[in-house]
């Protein structure tokens, strides 16, 4: 989960529902105010998270020309979605992604932030022709593999399923605040931090925290679907281990990119810097005129 400096949406950054064939869903869009848009940038967000990962991000892309996306997946905070088990698995939450490219008009700059990254290849391999490159931030090849990761997300998803999402928000808060180096938010972030866990559909949340747990590896196939693909992580990173994705990028044929200060939420951390390596990516040059 990401936690946003602040609430306030930077100018030209707008609430928007995107329609797709697969049902609607909110977004942080922001377009050029001149010219006309380089292509569109679709950004899918990570376990507990939200379009609201990205909220600076998308100012940044934007100011380089981009028309850029970001989304809440189906169950999550502000996009709504079913009560059936069925409807997350990583083929469902891939299948949407194909779905918003294609109403955005496809072609899209895919990027996945963590548990995003996962339903970003997902979506590639399920249809390459609507991508134009895919970008995996703080992401992994498969689930994650050690035991106490493994024991703690079955213990969240065995509570969604049998306590009050309030509670399980309230039993998290408290494991969190326990974490070395724990700094409470501000209030107000506080607030929106509690409200966006607990608009969550439950069944989806634990759905998902199930894919964290059993999520096969299919870098092989990413690297023969044809579509340009890119790893990048924060420096001091502590989702999936950073030698799994050293060895993730290896296997796509890529070096991974490190995002200098910043840890497992680049695009709150350093939304300049990471703006700056995905355009880098998307045009495939490194002299590009520094705007931001």
């Amino acid at each position: 989960m990401s936690t946003p400096r602040t609430l306030t949406l930077p100018d030209g950054v707008r609430l928007e529902t995107l329609e797709t064939e697969r049902g609607p869903f909110a977004t942080l869009t922001a377009v050029p105010s001149i010219g006309t848009p380089l292509g569109t940038v679709l950004l899918v967000p990570g376990w507990t998270g939200s379009k609201e990962d990205f909220t600076p991000l998308v100012d940044h892309l934007c100011r380089y020309g981009w028309r850029t996306v970001a989304v809440d997946q189906r169950g999550q905070y502000e996009t709504a979605g079913p009560s059936d088990k069925s409807a997350y698995s990583l083929a469902e939450l891939g299948a949407d992604v194909v779905a918003m490219s294609k109403a955005l008009g496809g072609y899209s700059q895919l990027v996945g932030h963590s548990f995003g990254g996962l339903v970003a290849r997902e979506a590639v391999l399920t249809d390459p022709s609507v991508f134009s490159t895919i970008s995996l931030l703080c992401s992994g090849p498969a689930a994650f593999t050690d035991e106490a990761t493994l024991q703690s997300l079955q213990m969240l998803a065995f509570g969604l399923e049998n306590l009050p999402i309030e509670q399980v928000y309230d039993l998290k808060l408290e494991h969190d605040r326990k974490a070395p180096g724990y700094a409470a938010p501000a209030e107000d972030v506080a607030a929106f931090l509690r409200k966006r866990f607990t608009s969550n559909v439950p069944t989806s949340l634990a759905e998902i925290t199930r894919r964290l747990t059993d999520a096969e590896d299919r870098t092989d196939e990413l690297a023969k679907a044809g579509v340009r693909t890119q790893v990048l992580h924060g420096a001091t990173d502590d989702g999936w281990p950073l030698p799994v994705q050293r060895a993730m990028a290896a296997g796509l044929g890529v070096e991974a990119e490190v995002i200098p200060d910043a840890g497992h939420s680049p695009a709150i951390d350093q939304p300049a810097k990471t703006a700056r390596l995905l355009v880098d990516f998307f045009h495939d040059r490194s002299s590009f005129v520094d705007l931001v």
